[in-house]
């Protein structure tokens, strides 16, 4: 319908009237029926690639340092994850992989650093978890594996107890803890001095970081009052408090701490 002839107001508005009159507008209502759109052959038919086939990126290789390294093994589940998560391993272990061209030699990389890990791994932590000169964010789990702590302890809000039995014996490295926030500012200044403790002191402690707010019913069993918190646990078979400091400490002054602690419990 044209309106090239409506010159004023009142003969647009008959000329509309007329052509609703003659195409009514059916309204659609949210009850309506609408047709979903089918799938493609584009989008069903189409063959995946390699990454289609494997593992989300949820994937994780569990080691349990009571066993022997299965290489096999672990090759056969590395192979199963995305070449992305692959990456992302490859550098939570410190390998570069800019120069790899195949998803084989990431895996290949990776085991071998995994191996290498366990290994120094096996007589120094007793979950598997924590590295020598390393600072590991650790779980509760974890952090109650190392420290010889019960969940039954933890679930009543005590810390367990050494035995009477286990004397002044210490078999293991002692425990250096850091309770911290991902909101605290000064936690944040002491992140990378303690990683610079930890990669002197090497083997001779197991050197650990915790969130609080992620972890609060351990917080609360560790009676944490201010952030970041500095806790040094001897090397019992249960881990028993020695010392803590508040507040942030550079490298020398954790350093002389875990020295400090060390001619204590010795």
């Amino acid at each position: 319908m044209s309106y090239a002839d409506c010159f004023d107001r009142e003969s647009l508005v008959k000329r509309l009237l007329e052509a609703r009159e003659n195409h009514p507008v059916v309204a659609v209502t949210e009850k309506e029926d609408v047709a979903s759109p089918q799938p493609t052959e584009s989008s069903t038919d189409a063959p995946s690639n390699e990454d289609d086939t494997v593992k989300d990126d949820a994937t994780t290789i569990s080691l349990d340092a009571d066993d022997e390294f299965d290489k096999e093994a672990t090759i056969s589940e590395l192979r199963e994850l995305r070449v992305k998560v692959l990456k992302e391993k490859l550098s939570e272990y410190k390998v570069r992989w800019g120069t790899f061209n195949e998803k084989e030699q990431m895996v290949q990389a990776l085991c071998n650093a995994m191996e290498q890990r366990f290994v120094q791994s096996k007589n120094f932590s007793r979950s598997g978890s924590i590295i020598p000169g390393e600072v590991t964010d650790v779980t509760e789990s974890v952090l109650l594996e190392e420290m010889g702590w019960l969940e039954s302890d933890v679930q009543n809000g005590v810390a367990t107890k050494p035995a009477a039995a286990d004397g002044n014996e210490l078999p293991h490295s002692p425990i250096l803890l850091d309770v911290y926030a991902t909101w605290c500012g000064p936690c944040k200044m002491v992140a990378p001095q303690l990683e610079a403790a930890a990669a002197e002191l090497g083997p001779s402690c197991r050197v650990m970081k915790i969130d609080s707010d992620k972890y609060q019913r351990l917080a609360s069993v560790l009676r944490i009052g201010g952030l970041p918190t500095l806790v040094y646990f001897d090397g019992g078979n249960v881990s028993k408090e020695v010392k803590r400091v508040e507040g942030a400490l550079m490298k020398d002054g954790i350093l002389d701490l875990v020295n400090e602690c060390g001619s204590m419990a010795s």
